[in-house]
């Protein structure tokens, strides 16, 4: 396996099963983090008051180990050019595309009902316009179905776009080949969603996440957060879009880990983004930054687990042996990592 050095962290990942009930993290971002942005030279150097450590980043995939060399992550570069050392510039051309895509419709999403822009709201992961679309279950739903945002036709328009197909089957792909166990258990988990629900529309054939998220920016800059409902022991795709500095600014930060890692337009990042606070610093003045994530919900692998039913519907005994499921889930979840060794064998 052709890959980079990797990105080595002194995280333990056996301690991971204690922030989940067995398929969601826990929220533990402290209030006063997750107002906050940083410059890059304020998280790394002399006068940080963090010293984290600057990743730059070459042409090749690299891993992000732990202290025993379990793979929990990884930075993914465009694909190369056949026969080259360098990014393919058609798969450039098409994060060019996609970024274009986001900022040539922002305009039509977030308006005013006049057509004058709304205000981005603020959220969880920051101050900027976001829509998803995708397959999800939680938040008080019965059954896993689609969930329908209110701008369905542009969304739609996106998921045909053959630019945006060709980023989410690199990331997807790439996810199998750093953490083949884990992709998996998602395909399986997919497969049993659609033997019970025949009509489920996914967002890509050939992308394994369920649900997707367009960051429109025109600064997508992120504080600390997690997305804490995600599968805790599964991975994000974090692509990232635009026309910004990337020796500068965008970096995609790790804080429990320290890591500040070069993420420039067209790369992807991959990480258990309901276990580990994340965020990206400012980009310059004039400069653009849009992303595109792509996730699984840990309440599709509950229901999937527990046959369709949710626990209110269920008997007692059936009630225990489902939370005796979710136990199991918690120790099983790290055996769905790979080690870096292994993956160099395949």
């Amino acid at each position: 396996m052709d890959c980079a050095a990797p990105v080595s962290t002194s995280l333990d990942t056996d301690v991971m099963h204690a922030y989940t009930s067995g398929y969601i993290g826990k929220e533990r971002v402290a209030p006063g983090a997750a107002s906050c942005t940083w410059l890059l030279e304020e998280l790394i150097g002399p006068n940080s008051p963090f010293k984290f450590t600057l990743i730059p980043v070459d042409h090749s995939s690299g891993p992000i180990v732990d202290a025993s060399g379990c793979v929990f992550g990884a930075v993914i570069p465009p694909p190369r050019a056949e026969g080259m050392d360098k990014p393919d510039p058609m798969f450039l051309a098409a994060a060019d595309e996609c970024a274009d895509l986001l900022e040539s419709n922002q305009p039509k999403l977030f308006k005013h009902r006049d057509g004058t822009p709304r205000t981005p709201p603020k959220h969880h992961q920051g101050i900027f316009a976001v829509e998803a679309i995708g397959v999800s279950f939680g938040g008080g739903q019965e059954v896993c179905n689609s969930y329908v945002p209110s701008h369905l036709k542009i969304l739609d328009m996106f998921l045909a776009a053959v630019c945006l197909i060709r980023l989410a089957q690199h990331a997807s792909s790439r996810f199998f080949t750093w953490a083949p166990r884990l992709y998996s258990y998602y395909a399986e988990n997919r497969a049993r969603i659609e033997r019970g629900n025949p009509g489920i529309n996914w967002n890509f054939a050939k992308s394994i996440f369920a649900c997707c998220s367009f960051n429109f920016g025109p600064q997508t800059v992120t504080v600390e957060h997690l997305d804490h409902l995600n599968y805790l022991f599964g991975w994000c795709a974090i692509t990232a879009l635009g026309k910004f500095n990337y020796r500068k600014g965008g970096h995609f930060v790790l804080w429990d880990l320290g890591p500040v890692i070069e993420l420039p337009p067209g790369w992807t990042i991959l990480i258990p983004s309901a276990y580990l606070r994340h965020s990206n610093a400012t980009i310059g003045a004039g400069e653009t930054r849009y992303s595109f994530t792509q996730y699984t919900a840990g309440g599709l692998f509950r229901i999937v687990d527990n046959d369709g039913q949710i626990h209110r519907w269920m008997s007692e005994v059936n009630l225990a042996e489902a939370k005796q499921r979710q136990q199991e889930r918690v120790l099983d979840g790290l055996n769905l990592y790979s080690m870096l060794e292994e993956l160099h064998l395949l």
